[in-house]
């Protein structure tokens, strides 16, 4: 299934990759994240929310697409994402994956995957 088709680009979040690496994500209106890792590749992982590493301060999904832009997500903070089509966990739960922000910054070519 191509969970790109028709979705507009919401924003791009730059992401510290366990302290080796960077990795640009792009979060797409349906939640679905893409980037060049192999991880964030083929929409195999949506974003759950955003919050400090235990979960206490936290936005969910819902919240995050409705800002559509970096206002509301600190630096400081993590992208709590799971496996596509899996069900959403809760955000404190170990087994969730989690990488920390690094930067949100505006999409480049938001409207690439709608259809003209």
């Amino acid at each position: 299934m191509d969970y790109r088709k028709g979705q507009k680009v919401l924003m791009t979040i730059e992401l510290e990759d366990k302290g080796q690496d960077f990795t640009e994500v792009d979060v797409l209106a349906n939640g679905v994240l893409l980037g060049e890792s192999m991880l964030f590749r083929d929409g195999r992982l949506t974003l759950v929310g955003i919050g400090t590493m235990d979960g206490v301060l936290y936005q969910s999904r819902d919240e995050i697409l409705k800002l559509k832009t970096k206002a509301g997500i600190a630096d400081d903070e993590y992208v709590y994402f799971k496996e596509t089509g899996a069900k959403d966990p809760l955000p404190w739960l170990a087994n969730i994956f989690k990488y920390p922000v690094v930067r949100v910054k505006r999409a480049m070519k938001p409207n690439r995957f709608v259809a003209a």
